[in-house]
């Protein structure tokens, strides 16, 4: 529905479960009666309701949950009533927001509720994202205090640039009612992530993560002054925002602050009591470090099981923050070391002058103690009785009574929430994480010099990819490779530091040797990509294949080139790409390609031998680099969604991995190309985020021409692929890729109604609609492993079709009267018969090709004869068709590519170098269409009657980051 529609927003009335003076007086005697003895409560609640029935069992209700749970304390009693009586039989509830548009935003679901208004589930339909929309009802008018507060908010929040921190997208006011758009974090808040068991190194890595989000909002002049699980969300791929600065008091931003509003007057007390600071309670100046008080008592009942200060009342709890001191953490668990009791008795000094002056001050203290823990078996027995220090792999446990703790430890819930119950973290936990690079466009292939200060990059120039040196912290970049206007690109420092390895494609092309700062290039093979060196200097290792980003299997070898002489040695015969050379030099990694598609990561003994599997978990793993000092292999995998680090301990004398997977903590969905310094302290690498949005132009299929410009469908902040028209040319099916999944959804060719077909944690791909428009095939590893799905076009009858097996099936494509399907297994190409029930062992196997490969299948032609696709690579890349009558192969152009059929079945219309191509299949004559589109296309599809095109467009930006040990 659009603005001008007449939408019917609830009205100050029907917009509450019940008005905002029930709610006071319900609040106001659960209070009274929290000061009254238990046995007295039932009795005074009585006396003091009047007769009013609802009330005194509102009331009760309430009590009888706190009695229940110890953590009634932190939520709000408004908040409780609204929860507890929201199946009662009242007026119309704050759900008549659902399915309303406010501004540009469809309103989907409520996600929670306070004092401070509503947050629903959203979709921005002008940008096409999921949005948290935060609201205020109409009756709050533009002088309310908390309309004040609410502008603050988004004020707050908007100006802070940090990943840990949650992002504002818009802020406004609709018909009345006041909004904040905010990035929609998908996740579980650590309130819902309770009850399991950490390691005291997790703790205190994830402490210290926290610690740089606080500091950020600190340094830009803001405190949250609300620290609570439930403004905290954990995203799927582990990284933790904070949430919800209703509270925030910007201190530092002139007379529109917080201090000009009266909730920052005297009396007025903000923030959740339990978790308050002195100066909080006693309506002192309340500065910084009362977030830093909050962290402090979270902390301190995560590690101990206690609150230090929580009595029966929130009165007694008030005087026990003011006047109490805490226990001795150690006291209540011997395990805790002294070096912690000192941390947490200074967060929680009463007098803020005597505690931390800063997160970053906290932080400081906290990786000094865990740098103790790493290094040491034991940590320094605590003053608390001589107990012994615990070792860096003991367990602590979480109780229900301690969800508030979990704020500390973000990264830590995730991995054992929603992984495997023992997964590990890395100590990049601790880690700075900087950016680096801030070009337009990719910067990649970095490369570290040995001591950690010079940074080696690729990034194209206009004139092709050239090699870059930067000092670190600095600004002025120098083109090493400039005079050469060609593609030069794969920098890797020699172990010393005085020479640079490359990949050039300047004439001849090979691998190339040239100075530190771009001086005496030689070349030193004809071949390669990738090289490696030996830690000796002596050696380069090289593959013969190459792919950027992993899609097909490639026929590559791997080599050891020796630098004095030249002399090439086999090492590896398999489809092997990306060599990385051990540091202590008798292990040489890299990744492949398995007959079904998978990629996993091998080592094979530097002389020759036998390849060990090292990662074959999911189905990516790849970019293997050692550690410095050689312990660990670190490598790219998308085992848990996105693509992200992780590092295992290996046994050099096996190649096996000893340990699990330890997670390497990065912002982005995408990471690749890693490298370090040889102090092991600095880690580089690439950070990728991709869009692809999708366009259409009105097609002459005659004369090949355009009949108009492109025209965007979608023009979002997300990711579509595999575009598929339906038959009557309205709609769209396409793949969605998102942060931690990928999902099938259907969209207008108008760009409107974007509808998730799926939309859960597998990965759904490659759909195809039916010829008559009514069910989809697509691609899933619901079932455990790639197979073929089909549903209703929408969304409904989900099933599978294809068996479960040890191959995968995929590439489903309908024949033209919908009765067949063709589909690959990552070894050869079938056609199936589609009735039902579908029998995948009568399945008719292509034949291989001429030369040994097999064929897969992109697209069947409109008169049934024929299947377009494209060679197997390892056997000569091309595109071509297979005669289905005559049983015949007919190779078009050696060009790879992706084709589909036009409707004359005559040409094959294909994305070539980012630009739309077009082929015709008799004569073989290839010629570009559509010139006049400059951007970089990614998919390409044209209706049943060939008059209208649709493709994606391609954009990529990628930026070179660091996390860095070295500096504080």
């Amino acid at each position: 529905m659009e603005k001008g529609e007449g939408m019917a927003l609830p009205s100050a009335k029907a917009g509450r479960i019940m008005d905002e003076n029930r709610w006071k007086q319900i609040d106001d005697l659960v209070d009274a009666a929290l000061d009254v003895p238990e046995a007295e409560r039932a009795s005074f609640v009585a006396s003091r309701a009047n007769g009013d029935g609802e009330l005194q069992q509102a009331v009760a209700e309430l009590l009888n949950a706190q009695k229940e749970s110890d953590s009634f304390l932190q939520r709000s009693a408004m908040r409780i009533a609204a929860d507890a009586l929201a199946d009662a039989e009242t007026e119309v509830s704050a759900f008549a927001f659902i399915n309303k548009t406010i501004a540009t935003f469809q309103v989907e679901k409520l996600l929670g509720a306070g004092g401070m208004g509503e947050v629903y589930l959203a979709f921005d339909q002008k940008l096409k994202r999921k949005v948290a929309l935060k609201i205020l009802p109409p009756e709050y008018g533009s002088n309310d205090e908390r309309v004040k507060r609410f502008e603050m908010e988004a004020r707050a929040i908007s100006s802070l640039n940090h990943p840990g921190i949650v992002t504002v997208f818009d802020v406004g006011i609709f018909e009345g009612v006041n909004y904040i758009a905010t990035e929609y974090v998908e996740g579980k808040t650590l309130r819902e992530l309770m009850g399991q068991q950490f390691k005291l190194t997790n703790i205190l890595a994830n402490s210290i993560q926290i610690c740089d989000a606080l500091s950020a909002a600190h340094e830009s002049g803001i405190v949250h002054r609300d620290i609570k699980p439930e403004n905290v969300m954990i995203r799927p791929d582990g990284y933790a925002k904070i949430l919800d600065f209703g509270l925030a008091k910007l201190t530092e931003v002139g007379p529109e602050s917080a201090a000009a509003l009266s909730v920052t007057q005297k009396g007025t007390m903000i923030g959740t009591p339990a978790y308050m600071s002195p100066a909080q309670i006693s309506d002192e100046k309340i500065d910084h470090r009362t977030d830093l008080w909050s962290a402090g008592v979270v902390l301190y009942e995560f590690l101990t099981g206690e609150h230090p200060f929580r009595e029966k009342d929130r009165r007694s709890t008030f005087a026990a923050i003011l006047n109490k001191p805490a226990d001795l953490p150690s006291r209540l668990k011997p395990e805790i070391p002294k070096e912690l009791d000192n941390i947490l008795l200074r967060l929680l000094a009463k007098d803020p002058d005597s505690g931390y002056q800063s997160a970053g001050e906290l932080r400081a203290d906290l990786k000094g103690l865990l740098r103790q823990i790493e290094t040491s078996d034991t940590l320094t027995q605590s003053g608390s009785g001589g107990h012994a220090g615990v070792r860096q792999e003991r367990e602590w446990s979480l109780y229900a009574s301690v969800a508030m703790a979990v704020f500390l430890t973000g990264f830590a819930v995730y991995y054992l929430f929603f992984t495997e119950p023992r997964s590990r973290l890395s100590k990049w936990h601790a880690a700075n994480n900087v950016q680096i690079t801030f070009q337009a466009g990719t910067e990649a292939y970095p490369s570290l010099s040995p001591d950690g200060r010079s940074l080696l990059y690729v990034t194209n120039t206009g004139d092709g990819d050239d090699i870059f040196l930067l000092r670190i912290g600095g600004s002025n970049a120098m083109n090493l490779t400039a005079n050469f206007p060609t593609r030069d690109t794969m920098p890797a420092y020699s172990p010393n530091g005085d020479l640079i390895a490359f990949r050039s494609d300047r004439d001849p092309p090979g691998i190339y040797l040239m100075g530190a700062t771009g001086e005496n290039p030689r070349r030193l093979a004809d071949f390669g990509f990738s090289p490696s060196w030996s830690p000796d200097g002596k050696f380069i290792a090289v593959a013969t294949g190459h792919q950027p980003i992993p899609s097909v299997k490639t026929r590559s070898t791997i080599w050891i080139i020796d630098v004095a002489s030249g002399e090439k040695r086999l090492l590896v015969d398999s489809y092997a790409v990306q060599p990385a050379w051990s540091p202590r030099g008798d292990r040489i990694a890299y990744w492949r390609t398995g007959d079904s598609g998978e990629r996993v990561i091998e080592t094979i003994p530097a002389e020759g031998g036998d390849p060990i599997v090292f990662a074959d978990v999911g189905n990516t793993n790849w970019n293997p680099v050692w550690s410095p000092d050689g312990s660990h292999l670190y490598f790219a995998s998308d085992r848990r969604g996105n693509m992200a680090f992780y590092r295992a301990e290996i046994n050099l004398a096996t190649g096996l991995a000893q340990s699990e997977a330890e997670l390497v903590p990065t912002p982005g969905r995408y990471n690749r190309h890693i490298a370090f310094s040889a102090t092991g302290d600095r880690m580089a690498y690439v950070q990728t985020a991709n869009r692809a949005n999708i366009k259409k132009v009105d097609f002459d299929p005659e004369t090949e021409k355009a009949r108009s410009m492109p025209e965007a469908i979608t023009d979002g902040d997300f990711e579509l692929t595999n575009i598929n028209l339906s038959p009557d040319g309205k709609r769209i099916i396409a793949r969605l890729v998102r942060k931690s999944q990928d999902d099938i959804v259907s969209l207008g060719v108008d760009g409107g109604g974007m509808l998730d077909l799926t939309n859960d944690t597998p990965f759904d791909r490659y759909p195809r609609i039916s010829p008559d428009g009514s069910k989809i095939l697509f691609v899933s590893d619901r079932s455990g492993s790639y197979q073929i799905w089909m549903m209703n076009v929408d969304g409904t009858g989900l099933r599978q079709i294809s068996p479960d097996g040890e191959k995968i099936t995929s590439m489903p494509v309908w024949s033209p009267d919908g009765m067949k399907m063709s589909f690959d297994d990552e070894s050869a190409a079938f056609l199936v018969d589609l009735t039902e029930p579908v029998d995948f062992e009568q399945a008719m196997r292509l034949p291989a090709t001429d030369n040994g490969g097999w064929f897969r299948v992109w697209s069947w032609s409109p008169d049934g004869r024929y299947l377009a696709g494209n060679f197997d690579s390892n056997f000569g890349p091309g595109m071509g068709y297979f005669d289905i009558e005559k049983g015949t192969y007919h190779r078009v152009t050696d060009i790879p590519g992706i084709p589909t059929w036009m409707p004359d079945s005559k040409r094959l219309i294909f994305v070539r170098a980012r630009r739309a191509m077009i082929i015709d299949v008799q004569t073989k004559e290839t010629r570009q269409i559509l010139p006049e589109i400059k951007e970089d296309m990614r998919n390409i599809s044209i209706s049943r009657d060939g008059n209208l095109i649709i493709y994606t467009t391609n954009e990529n930006e990628s930026d070179i980051w660091l996390l860095d040990l070295a500096t504080e």
